[in-house]
Parts: structure tokens; C-alpha cells; sequence
């Protein structure tokens, strides 16, 4: 069922139709509908992060990070890779099957939401006596923990939507739920502490869940299909592969925290406190260029699945690398020249210990740029072989590199590790992709990514030689302005 999907598809994908033959402007429109509603639940996020590292410090920040893996890795494995097996199953369902499979999925879907319920109720005082040593946190797991079918649920409606192009709507949704969200649940952490970032975790996964069912009744209704037994069977065929390869992603990060505490032996505050500067660090590298990244998996995905054959999905994959690097490039630049002010506005003085994490994890997300977009093409087309073995080894490869290098460079380790990581799986993608198209990236491609690379460096050996936190400014606006300057041609010359 993973292997490459059919030549024929929905009208709305045919070829022929502007939903697959991609322009560079198309990609940067889309990217910037769901980028606008990133920033939004990106800022409510480190708003409520904020908080908890105001009232509760270091600590704080590592418990939050440690139940948001909770509860990664329990959805991950309840889900059964539900958010991308249906997106797929339905962009690639031929006429008149649409609403056959939208059935298929919502059934599936339904079973996978109490399967993530009885999970969460029966892991997670195991899971708190393994990784605290005590049950001290067994009820803040409990409480956060019933997020996992709240987003397994959002996953229904969400790939329905996403299947269907309706970004608009899917952005509309993620922005309203986001400020909602975040208004309920900061008064819990204020007057609970950390059983109130448990609920507040809850009420961040409940929201968007609500809002998509919502739109999706009105966008997507249910023609009263029945679900037929091919699709539930490739929805579970499919998503079992999805499932292994999430939760090793899941499991990885979770295991990463898990050395980290470990290394201080006994001293778990110690070992709280270091994770939550990891924590600090990574939200800060990863969740700001998160703005580019949603747009791959809401719109790129069900376009690049939906491609009349593996040229037309080496293209649509080089295009959005392109845009990609363009949206994000003044973002790296930002983080990079004025890390500490991101630090002390974001988090706290106190979490100035991130610091030294910062440049190695933007530089790994930096590279995530290339591949993430041809890591889409191979999991929309790949055979289940493949992309089990690229992303099973990946992940291996990066649970192993902290036990590594931790012992020796301490907590800058993991930061090293997660460099290395990305860095290895951005040139097996490159190597995957060529196998797939028999060509190799183009090297208009291949110039993008390169002089991105070299801008980023420039502009961070500069903010070395100056002093202060707001000399990095300077040259985030002048990058700004001239990656800008680019969008906006590229809107003017591709108006479609």
C-alpha cells in the first residue's frame, strides 16, 4: 500500500490541474496562509512556555517537555500514522470514490481514538516510575496524557481537510483554537503549577480538536457513505509502516531527554533543569522555522502524492527546498545574530544556558530545509521498505549519537548530536531522491540552498565581532528585505 500511488486521481489533482502543476508562487502563497497561522500557535506556545518558566524555572520547562513526549509517543503509536495514510488514501482515490474513503477514514479513525484513550490510561504510571524513578508526576502524565485522543480525533478531520486543499480553512481553525487554547489554559498553570501545564497541554491538544471537527461538518460533510473494507485494510496496511516510523522519530526524542536526566545520576532537579534548557533550545531552533515546515505537510504533501509521475514530484519537491529557504532564511539569520535576546524574551535570564545548544541545533534544522521536503516525496511515494529503513536507521542513528557525545561534552553533546544527525539524513534524502528519479537535484536547487548557507554564516560570524544583543537586527532586516524582494518578484512573474 506504500508503494507509489496510481496514475489516475481526483479531478482536483490531475495533472492537468493547478493543484499538482505547482508555480513557485502557488508554493510561496500556501506557505504563507499556513506560516501566518504557525506564527500564531508558535507564539501562544512560547507564551505559555513563558509562563512556566517564570513561575517554575528550568524544572518546569523539562516537565513540560517531558509530557509533550509522553504524549507524543502515545499518539504516534495509537494514530497509526492516520494524519498521512488518510491524506494520502483520499488525494488519490479515482472519481467518485472520495466520499468512500473520507468514510474509510473517520471509521478507522474513531477505533484509533479509543485505542489512544486506553493506552494513555494504562502507560502512564509505568511510564513515570521509568523515567522519575517515583510516581511523583503519575497524575500530571494522566491529565496531559488525555490529550493523546484528542489529537488522534483532530487527525480525522484535519487529513479530510488537508486532502481536500482546504488550507484557508485548516489555517482559519489552527489560529482560532491556538488564542483559545492558551486563554483557558494559563490560569491553570498559574493557580495548580505543574499539574497546570498538564492541563494546559490538554487544552492546547482539545481546541484545534473541536475547531476541525467544526469545520470539516461544514467544509467536508458526511454523504453518508459506507466505508468500504479495501480502504480501512490500506489505511491499516499503510499507516502500520507510518506507525513504526513516527514512533521511532518519538521514541528518539524521548530517549534523548531520557539520557540527559539520567546523566545526573540521582539528582533529578539537576536533571529537569538540563532538559529544560534542551527543551529551551530545540522549541527556539525548531518552532520558529515550524512556520515553513507546516506548510509541507498541509499542503506539499497531498500535491507532491498526487503527481503524475516521479519528475513531476522531483520538481514540486525543488520548488518548495526554494521557497522554503526563502521564507526561512531571515528567521535563521534572526536566531542566529540575536540568539540571547530570543533566549531572555522567549524563557528567562536563567535559561542563558541554552545558549551554547542554539547554533548547533539552528544549523541541523537549517538542513532540515532540504530534506524534509524530499523526505515528503519519498513517504507520499516510497515503497514501505524504503522508508522504513531511511527513517528507522535515521532515528537510530539519532538516539545513539548522544549517548556518544554527552558523556564527553556534556549537555552541548546533544546539541552536537542533533547537528550530525540531520546532517547524515539530509545526504541519504539527496542519495533517495536520485534513486527515485534517476536524476540528482538540480543544481538551481542545489545554488539556493548553498548561498542560503553562506548568508546564515556571514551573518553569524558578524554578530560575533559586534557587540550587544540588537546588532543582529541589522542584518536580519537586510535579509529580510532582500528575500522580500525575491517573494515578491517571484508573485508578480508566476500569477496563477
Amino acid at each position: 500500500p506504500l508503494t507509489r500511488l496510481p496514475d489516475y486521481c481526483p479531478p482536483a489533482f490531475r495533472p492537468s490541474s493547478p493543484r499538482t502543476t505547482m508555480s513557485f508562487a502557488r508554493i510561496l502563497r500556501s506557505s504563507a496562509i499556513m506560516g501566518g497561522a504557525q506564527v500564531v500557535t508558535l507564539a501562544t506556545a512560547f507564551i505559555r512556555t513563558k509562563v512556566v518558566a517564570q513561575l517554575m524555572g528550568p524544572a518546569g520547562v523539562g516537565l513540560a517537555g517531558i509530557l509533550t513526549a509522553f504524549n507524543g509517543n502515545v499518539s504516534t503509536l495509537a494514530a497509526w500514522g492516520l494524519g498521512t495514510s488518510g491524506v494520502r488514501l483520499i488525494a488519490s482515490a479515482p472519481p467518485g470514490q472520495t466520499a468512500c474513503t473520507q468514510a474509510a477514514v473517520r471509521k478507522f479513525g474513531t477505533t484509533l481514538t479509543w485505542l489512544g484513550f486506553w493506552a494513555t490510561v494504562l502507560l502512564f504510571l509505568p511510564v513515570s516510575y521509568l523515567t522519575f524513578g517515583t510516581g511523583q508526576y503519575a497524575l500530571e502524565l494522566l491529565i496531559g496524557g488525555m490529550a493523546v485522543p484528542c489529537i488522534i480525533a483532530n487527525s480525522i478531520w484535519g487529513s479530510i481537510l488537508q486532502a481536500a486543499g482546504h488550507v484557508k480553512s485548516l489555517a482559519k481553525g489552527q489560529t482560532l483554537s491556538a488564542l483559545i487554547g492558551l486563554f483557558l489554559g494559563l490560569p491553570s498553570i498559574y493557580f495548580f503549577g505543574s499539574v497546570g501545564i498538564a492541563i494546559s497541554l490538554l487544552l492546547a491538544a482539545a481546541t484545534p480538536m473541536a475547531f476541525s471537527w467544526y469545520v470539516a461538518s461544514k467544509d467536508c460533510p458526511s454523504t453518508g457513505a459506507d466505508a468500504l473494507s479495501s480502504d480501512l485494510r490500506a489505511l491499516f496496511n499503510m499507516g502500520g509502516g507510518l506507525m513504526i516510523v513516527g514512533l521511532a522519530a518519538q521514541i528518539s526524542a524521548y530517549f534523548v531527554r531520557f539520557i540527559i536526566i539520567k546523566n545526573h545520576g540521582t539528582d533529578l532537579a539537576a536533571g529537569l533543569a538540563d532538559a529544560g534548557y534542551y527543551q529551551a533550545a530545540i522549541a527556539i531552533a525548531g518552532s520558529l522555522p515550524a512556520l515553513v515546515f507546516s506548510a509541507m505537510g498541509t499542503d506539499f504533501f497531498p500535491r507532491v502524492a498526487a503527481a503524475k509521475d516521479e519528475a513531476e514530484a522531483k520538481t514540486l519537491s525543488e520548488k518548495q527546498i526554494e521557497a522554503g529557504l526563502l521564507l526561512a532564511l531571515p528567521i535563521f539569520t534572526g536566531l542566529l545574530t540575536m540568539n540571547r535576546l530570543g533566549i531572555r524574551i522567549l524563557y528567562a535570564d536563567k535559561f542563558d544556558a541554552a545558549l551554547p545548544l542554539l547554533d548547533w541545533m539552528i544549523w541541523g534544522v537549517f538542513l532540515r530545509l532540504l530534506a524534509w521536503p524530499l523526505g515528503y516525496w519519498m513517504l507520499a511515494r516510497g515503497g514501505p521498505r524504503t522508508v522504513v529503513i531511511v527513517e528507522l536507521g535515521s532515528n537510530l542513528m539519532m538516539a545513539i549519537l548522544p549517548l556518544i557525545l554527552i558523556p564527553s561534552y556534556g549537555l552541548v553533546g546533544a546539541a552536537m548530536a542533533f547537528f550530525i544527525g540531520n546532517l547524515v539524513y539530509a545526504a541519504i534524502m539527496i542519495v533517495v531522491a536520485q534513486k527515485r528519479s534517476r536524476r540528482w537535484l538540480s543544481l538551481r536547487t542545489l545554488g539556493f540552498f548553498i548561498s542560503a548557507g553562506i548568508v546564515l554564516a556571514l551573518t553569524q560570524a558578524l554578530s560575533r565581532l559586534a557587540p550587544g544583543m540588537y546588532w543582529g537586527a541589522i542584518p536580519t532586516a537586510l535579509v529580510t528585505a532582500g528575500c522580500a524582494w525575491i517573494y515578491l518578484k517571484a508573485l508578480d512573474g508566476q500569477n496563477d
